[in-house]
């Protein structure tokens, strides 16, 4: 039993090893759908982001988005987002983010990949960590995913 414990501890704290970061930048427009002023200091807003996006393997493709977000005395409550992201081969990626209690107009969201083409479905669980900033009515972000090293190939094609 030792041993098969000493073996799993091993595993976890050793796992690492065997991924590698997957680096995306991607930018997007921003498009308020709706928005309610609730009080003098609360906000519910709904938008759409339509932009573009590359990644470490010279992928490209196109990037779109919708999310909602509460806001109380300028600072972010809560926001979550789905997202999909089209490769230039057509290969498609959805992604979900959550971010809570942060500024508004920068941050760092928790992201999974909830959904994939059939080629890229083994990436399905995947979590990233996404960090954005705005600048008007404009968002650039870096999107950063620990893949397992054997899935790495399905994204170099």
């Amino acid at each position: 039993m030792k041993l098969i414990s000493l073996f799993l501890t091993l595993l976890f704290n050793f796992s690492p090893l065997f991924a590698s970061d997957y680096i995306l930048e991607f930018q997007a427009n921003v498009k308020i759908i709706k928005e309610y002023k609730i009080s003098d200091i609360e906000k519910f807003r709904s938008y759409e982001l339509q932009g573009t996006f590359t990644d470490k393997f010279g992928n490209y493709g196109k990037f779109e988005g919708i999310v909602t977000s509460d806001v109380k005395d300028g600072k972010l409550i809560k926001l979550e987002g789905t997202a999909k992201n089209t490769y230039s081969n057509k290969e498609i990626i959805y992604l979900k983010a959550y971010r809570k209690e942060s500024d508004f107009d920068a941050g760092v969201a928790n992201a999974k990949i909830i959904g994939a083409s059939e080629k890229l479905k083994p990436l399905i669980g995947t979590e990233c960590i996404q960090s954005v900033r705005y600048f008007e009515d404009t968002i650039f972000g870096l999107q950063k995913c620990n893949i397992p090293e054997k899935l790495n190939n399905l994204l170099r094609e």
